[in-house]
Protein backbone atom coordinates (compact mmCIF):
# COMPACT_ATOMS: atom_id res chain seq x y z
CA UNK A 1 0.00 0.00 0.00
CA UNK A 2 3.13 2.54 0.86
CA UNK A 3 4.47 1.73 -2.39
CA UNK A 4 1.08 2.53 -4.54
CA UNK A 5 1.08 5.83 -2.99
CA UNK A 6 4.78 6.55 -3.06
CA UNK A 7 4.67 5.66 -6.95
CA UNK A 8 1.23 7.84 -7.15
CA UNK A 9 3.12 10.64 -5.60
CA UNK A 10 6.06 9.95 -8.11
CA UNK A 11 3.55 10.45 -11.03
CA UNK A 12 1.99 13.72 -9.86
CA UNK A 13 5.19 15.13 -8.91
CA UNK A 14 6.36 14.59 -12.37
CA UNK A 15 3.08 15.75 -14.08
CA UNK A 16 3.74 19.18 -11.27
CA UNK A 17 7.19 19.20 -13.02
CA UNK A 18 6.40 18.49 -16.53
CA UNK A 19 3.29 21.39 -16.05
CA UNK A 20 6.12 24.26 -14.62
CA UNK A 21 8.42 23.22 -17.51
CA UNK A 22 5.86 23.60 -20.22
CA UNK A 23 4.77 26.81 -18.30
CA UNK A 24 8.32 27.97 -18.25
CA UNK A 25 9.20 27.25 -21.68
CA UNK A 26 5.56 29.26 -22.44
CA UNK A 27 6.50 32.33 -20.75
CA UNK A 28 9.63 32.33 -22.14
CA UNK A 29 8.01 32.25 -25.69
CA UNK A 30 5.43 34.91 -24.26
CA UNK A 31 8.27 37.13 -23.51
CA UNK A 32 10.29 36.66 -26.58
CA UNK A 33 6.89 37.61 -28.48
CA UNK A 34 6.44 40.38 -26.44
CA UNK A 35 10.35 41.82 -27.29
CA UNK A 36 9.82 41.25 -30.95
CA UNK A 37 7.09 42.98 -30.87
CA UNK A 38 8.39 45.55 -28.78
CA UNK A 39 11.01 45.84 -31.29
CA UNK A 40 9.37 46.26 -33.82
CA UNK A 41 7.11 48.74 -32.57
CA UNK A 42 10.48 51.04 -31.70
CA UNK A 43 10.81 50.43 -35.18
CA UNK A 44 7.87 51.83 -36.55
CA UNK A 45 8.05 54.43 -34.44
CA UNK A 46 11.23 55.45 -35.29
CA UNK A 47 10.53 55.63 -39.03
CA UNK A 48 7.48 57.30 -38.37
CA UNK A 49 9.90 60.17 -36.17
CA UNK A 50 12.11 60.33 -39.01
CA UNK A 51 9.21 60.80 -41.61
CA UNK A 52 8.04 63.30 -39.47
CA UNK A 53 11.25 65.00 -38.91
CA UNK A 54 12.04 64.86 -43.02
CA UNK A 55 8.57 66.25 -43.74
CA UNK A 56 9.22 68.93 -41.07
CA UNK A 57 12.83 69.56 -42.57
CA UNK A 58 11.03 70.05 -46.46
CA UNK A 59 8.37 72.27 -44.78
CA UNK A 60 11.10 74.53 -43.63
CA UNK A 61 12.85 74.53 -46.43
CA UNK A 62 9.80 74.96 -49.16
CA UNK A 63 8.67 77.99 -46.71
CA UNK A 64 12.29 79.35 -46.63
CA UNK A 65 12.72 78.93 -50.11
CA UNK A 66 9.29 80.54 -51.12
CA UNK A 67 9.91 83.14 -48.30
CA UNK A 68 13.62 83.72 -50.15
CA UNK A 69 12.22 83.98 -53.64
CA UNK A 70 9.11 86.30 -52.39
CA UNK A 71 11.93 88.81 -50.88
CA UNK A 72 14.24 88.18 -53.86
CA UNK A 73 11.36 88.63 -56.57
CA UNK A 74 10.09 92.36 -53.86
CA UNK A 75 13.78 93.08 -53.98
CA UNK A 76 13.77 92.82 -58.09
CA UNK A 77 10.52 94.41 -58.51
CA UNK A 78 12.03 97.29 -56.33
CA UNK A 79 15.16 98.01 -58.08
CA UNK A 80 12.79 97.85 -61.38
CA UNK A 81 10.44 100.34 -59.98
CA UNK A 82 12.84 102.77 -59.44
CA UNK A 83 14.63 102.42 -62.18
CA UNK A 84 11.66 102.97 -64.66
CA UNK A 85 10.86 105.76 -62.27
CA UNK A 86 14.29 107.43 -62.75
CA UNK A 87 14.55 106.87 -66.95
CA UNK A 88 10.92 108.63 -66.73
CA UNK A 89 12.16 111.85 -64.59
CA UNK A 90 15.51 111.59 -66.85
CA UNK A 91 13.25 112.25 -70.44
CA UNK A 92 10.61 114.46 -68.43
CA UNK A 93 13.38 116.98 -67.43
CA UNK A 94 15.18 116.46 -70.90
CA UNK A 95 11.56 117.59 -72.18
CA UNK A 96 11.22 120.06 -69.65
CA UNK A 97 15.17 121.81 -70.18
CA UNK A 98 15.17 121.90 -66.35
CA UNK A 99 18.82 122.03 -65.45
CA UNK A 100 18.07 121.26 -61.94
CA UNK A 101 16.79 118.50 -62.06
CA UNK A 102 18.79 116.90 -64.38
CA UNK A 103 21.97 117.80 -62.56
CA UNK A 104 20.04 115.45 -60.18
CA UNK A 105 19.81 112.48 -62.92
CA UNK A 106 23.19 113.23 -64.65
CA UNK A 107 26.54 112.35 -63.62
CA UNK A 108 29.70 113.15 -65.69
CA UNK A 109 32.44 111.16 -65.20
CA UNK A 110 35.00 113.71 -66.29
CA UNK A 111 35.98 116.81 -64.01
CA UNK A 112 36.32 118.71 -67.07
CA UNK A 113 32.37 119.19 -67.59
CA UNK A 114 29.78 119.90 -65.41
CA UNK A 115 26.16 119.84 -66.37
CA UNK A 116 25.09 122.87 -67.09
CA UNK A 117 22.66 124.70 -69.58
CA UNK A 118 25.77 125.69 -71.95
CA UNK A 119 26.66 121.87 -72.05
CA UNK A 120 22.98 120.20 -72.11
CA UNK A 121 22.31 122.91 -75.24
CA UNK A 122 23.82 120.73 -78.10
CA UNK A 123 21.56 117.67 -76.26
CA UNK A 124 18.51 120.10 -75.85
CA UNK A 125 18.50 120.96 -79.61
CA UNK A 126 19.43 117.62 -80.77
CA UNK A 127 16.24 116.08 -79.00
CA UNK A 128 13.94 119.01 -80.60
CA UNK A 129 15.08 117.74 -83.79
CA UNK A 130 14.57 114.36 -83.39
CA UNK A 131 11.24 113.63 -81.57
CA UNK A 132 12.21 110.04 -81.87
CA UNK A 133 15.02 110.31 -80.00
CA UNK A 134 13.33 109.52 -76.76
CA UNK A 135 12.40 105.86 -78.22
CA UNK A 136 16.13 105.46 -78.84
CA UNK A 137 16.93 105.94 -75.71
CA UNK A 138 14.50 103.34 -74.12
CA UNK A 139 15.67 100.68 -76.17
CA UNK A 140 19.22 101.61 -75.49
CA UNK A 141 18.07 101.34 -71.94
CA UNK A 142 16.08 98.30 -72.48
CA UNK A 143 19.22 96.60 -73.96
CA UNK A 144 21.44 97.17 -70.98
CA UNK A 145 18.91 95.86 -68.78
CA UNK A 146 18.23 92.99 -70.65
CA UNK A 147 22.49 92.52 -71.22
CA UNK A 148 23.25 93.55 -67.88
CA UNK A 149 26.40 95.10 -69.22
CA UNK A 150 28.35 97.36 -68.23
CA UNK A 151 30.43 99.24 -70.87
CA UNK A 152 33.94 99.20 -70.02
CA UNK A 153 36.11 102.64 -71.89
CA UNK A 154 38.03 101.18 -74.71
CA UNK A 155 36.50 97.63 -74.76
CA UNK A 156 32.99 98.50 -76.53
CA UNK A 157 33.00 100.93 -79.56
CA UNK A 158 29.98 101.75 -79.21
CA UNK A 159 28.77 102.63 -75.76
CA UNK A 160 25.82 103.49 -74.61
CA UNK A 161 23.93 107.45 -74.64
CA UNK A 162 23.36 107.14 -71.31
CA UNK A 163 24.76 104.37 -69.20
CA UNK A 164 22.07 103.53 -66.16
CA UNK A 165 24.53 103.37 -62.82
CA UNK A 166 23.77 103.07 -59.13
CA UNK A 167 25.50 106.28 -57.13
CA UNK A 168 24.84 106.75 -53.43
CA UNK A 169 21.79 104.32 -53.31
CA UNK A 170 19.94 106.36 -56.25
CA UNK A 171 19.90 105.32 -60.03
CA UNK A 172 22.13 108.12 -62.19
CA UNK A 173 22.63 108.23 -65.89
CA UNK A 174 26.31 108.87 -67.14
CA UNK A 175 26.39 110.52 -70.43
CA UNK A 176 29.06 108.99 -73.25
CA UNK A 177 31.42 111.78 -73.73
CA UNK A 178 32.36 112.11 -77.34
CA UNK A 179 35.16 113.32 -79.26
CA UNK A 180 35.74 114.68 -82.47
CA UNK A 181 39.10 113.83 -84.96
CA UNK A 182 39.17 116.76 -87.27
CA UNK A 183 40.24 117.02 -90.36
CA UNK A 184 42.01 120.58 -91.64
CA UNK A 185 43.19 122.14 -94.60
CA UNK A 186 46.20 123.56 -92.87
CA UNK A 187 47.81 122.34 -89.45
CA UNK A 188 46.93 125.92 -88.13
CA UNK A 189 43.27 126.47 -89.18
CA UNK A 190 41.34 127.16 -86.18
CA UNK A 191 38.23 125.53 -85.25
CA UNK A 192 34.95 126.58 -83.95
CA UNK A 193 32.37 124.30 -82.15
CA UNK A 194 28.84 125.95 -81.59
CA UNK A 195 30.29 129.59 -82.27
CA UNK A 196 33.52 129.04 -79.51
CA UNK A 197 36.94 128.52 -80.95
CA UNK A 198 38.51 125.61 -79.57
CA UNK A 199 41.93 124.23 -79.27
CA UNK A 200 42.96 120.25 -81.09
CA UNK A 201 45.19 117.94 -79.35
CA UNK A 202 48.06 117.15 -82.26
CA UNK A 203 47.60 113.29 -83.51
CA UNK A 204 50.06 111.36 -85.41
CA UNK A 205 48.46 113.14 -88.90
CA UNK A 206 49.24 116.71 -88.21
CA UNK A 207 46.32 117.51 -90.03
CA UNK A 208 44.29 115.91 -87.52
CA UNK A 209 42.95 117.53 -84.47
CA UNK A 210 41.53 115.64 -81.40
CA UNK A 211 39.06 117.91 -79.81
CA UNK A 212 36.66 116.96 -76.78
CA UNK A 213 35.17 115.56 -74.57
CA UNK A 214 31.36 116.70 -75.49
CA UNK A 215 28.11 115.37 -74.11
CA UNK A 216 25.44 113.74 -77.05
CA UNK A 217 24.18 116.61 -78.74
CA UNK A 218 24.11 118.45 -82.16
CA UNK A 219 27.04 120.30 -82.46
CA UNK A 220 28.49 122.74 -85.77
CA UNK A 221 31.88 122.63 -86.27
CA UNK A 222 33.55 124.92 -88.66
CA UNK A 223 37.37 125.63 -89.73
CA UNK A 224 38.72 129.00 -90.07
CA UNK A 225 41.67 130.29 -91.91
CA UNK A 226 44.43 132.01 -90.00
CA UNK A 227 44.07 135.43 -91.14
CA UNK A 228 40.36 135.17 -90.11
CA UNK A 229 38.64 134.29 -93.77
CA UNK A 230 35.98 132.03 -93.01
CA UNK A 231 35.40 128.73 -95.11
CA UNK A 232 31.98 128.53 -94.98
CA UNK A 233 31.33 125.31 -96.95
CA UNK A 234 33.59 123.56 -94.32
CA UNK A 235 31.19 123.97 -91.96
CA UNK A 236 29.56 120.86 -91.27
CA UNK A 237 26.57 119.63 -88.66
CA UNK A 238 27.52 116.78 -86.29
CA UNK A 239 25.33 114.46 -84.07
CA UNK A 240 26.44 113.05 -81.43
CA UNK A 241 23.90 110.51 -80.31
CA UNK A 242 25.06 106.84 -80.48
CA UNK A 243 27.66 105.19 -82.28
CA UNK A 244 31.30 105.08 -81.74
CA UNK A 245 33.21 107.94 -79.38
CA UNK A 246 35.15 109.04 -81.69
CA UNK A 247 33.89 111.20 -84.72
CA UNK A 248 35.70 111.74 -87.62
CA UNK A 249 34.85 114.78 -89.88
CA UNK A 250 36.75 115.84 -92.35
CA UNK A 251 36.80 120.13 -93.07
CA UNK A 252 38.99 119.59 -96.46
CA UNK A 253 38.29 121.56 -99.76
CA UNK A 254 35.54 119.69 -101.54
Amino acid sequence: MKQQVSFDETIRGSNRTETRTEGSGTAMLARYEQRKQARLFMQKRRKKYYRLIWRIALAVMAVWGIGGMILKGYGALKNTAEREVAIMRLEQALKDEDIADLKKYIRIPDESLSVNETTLQPLFAYLKDHPNAYEKLEKDFEKQQKMKHVYIKGLTSKPPIFTIKVYGERYVFEPTLYFFNIRLNEPDDKIIINGKEVKGKPTKDPLVKKVGPYLPGTYTITSVKKDGEKREKQTKKVALFGGSRVHEVDLTRE
